[in-house]
């Protein structure tokens, strides 16, 4: 079995030091996410102009910081805001829960929460289960966004793999399973609603281009509460997707860190974690009392189509 393409699909963005600047300045003002849109506007088109491209790049890490720097100063509200503001530009957020939330934080509530007894994996600190977010919906969107307020104490590393080199392996390689990954799966609702919808992990872009929809506990579950058993070949399928993505020389792992957001094509890059823990006394965000030397590993997530979609 041929080795994922590791490297060749991410790009990484840093902003310039005038930009930096300008959101410095923007930082200790109210009330201005206009003025942060001038500021950020051409930046942010230009990054997405070079994830529609037909070329290899389906992954940008932008970096709210000049190359010349090794940290961002910026306060993690601020890059909250930040994210809220760069994924309006990009096109039309979206609702990621039924309490109508469309900026999630994703950090650990409690360490004894799980995706095995019905958490989200945004709430647990679990690792693994690399997949795409549009797994709560049927209905198919664009772009993720998700960025760094505080990265964890021990672990954390973000995975990602190469949607379109992961079908070259299974089309070259692993045939019946690629034909099976084609077919329909029970899906459930987690966190939107409890209904359930039918929708293969695989399929395709009027071009040809592979879109992957995948998180394995989710599908799983949707099982279960349908009182139904996945055949012996979806499960062969399920395994053998799971083994060539948790092969360590098919991903590539980076530890993103404070002002670091991952900007990439939801259906086109897998993406997951290794496990973390945070310090014992680290904080929530609403907690933290604008000392984020105290925040737990945070990130904001953002689901964005271009065009407006109801759920």
């Amino acid at each position: 079995m041929k080795n994922l393409n590791t490297k060749n699909f991410i790009k990484f963005i840093h902003i310039n030091q005038a930009l930096y600047k300008k959101l410095k300045i923007e930082e200790k003002k109210k009330n201005n996410k206009d003025k942060i849109i001038s500021i950020l506007k051409s930046f942010v088109i230009n990054c997405k102009k070079k994830l529609k491209k037909k070329n290899n790049t389906s992954a940008i890490i932008i970096c709210l910081y000049p190359k010349t720097r090794k940290t961002c100063e910026l306060k993690a509200v601020f890059i909250k805001k930040i994210c809220e503001v760069m994924s309006n530009i990009v096109g039309t957020t979206l609702i990621q829960n039924d309490k109508k939330q469309k900026l999630i934080e994703v950090y650990d509530r409690d360490r004894k929460l799980s995706m095995h007894k019905g958490s989200r994996y945004h709430q647990t600190r679990e690792g693994g289960s690399i997949h795409t977010d549009n797994v709560n919906v049927k209905e198919t969107w664009d772009f993720l966004m998700f960025g760094c307020l505080s990265s964890s104490k021990a672990g954390g590393e973000t995975i990602l793999v190469n949607g379109k080199a992961l079908h070259q392996i299974l089309a070259s390689d692993f045939k019946e399973a690629k034909k099976i990954l084609e077919q329909n799966f029970i899906w459930e609702k987690r966190g939107v609603s409890d209904g359930f919808y039918i929708a293969p992990i695989l399929t395709y872009d009027k071009d040809r281009s592979p879109k992957f929809r995948y998180l394995r506990p989710y599908l799983e579950s949707a099982y279960q509460r349908k009182n139904k058993s996945l055949s012996p070949k979806q499960l062969y399928a399920l395994d053998t997707l799971d083994a060539i993505l948790e092969t360590s020389s098919n991903q590539f792992r980076y530890k993103m860190i404070k002002g670091d957001i991952l900007f990439n094509l939801d259906s086109k890059v897998l993406h997951g974690r290794t496990s973390f823990s945070d310090d014992l006394n680290a904080l929530p965000l609403d907690k933290i009392k604008g000392n984020d030397i105290k925040l737990k590993r945070t990130m904001i997530r953002v689901w964005i189509k271009e065009k407006s979609l109801q759920l």
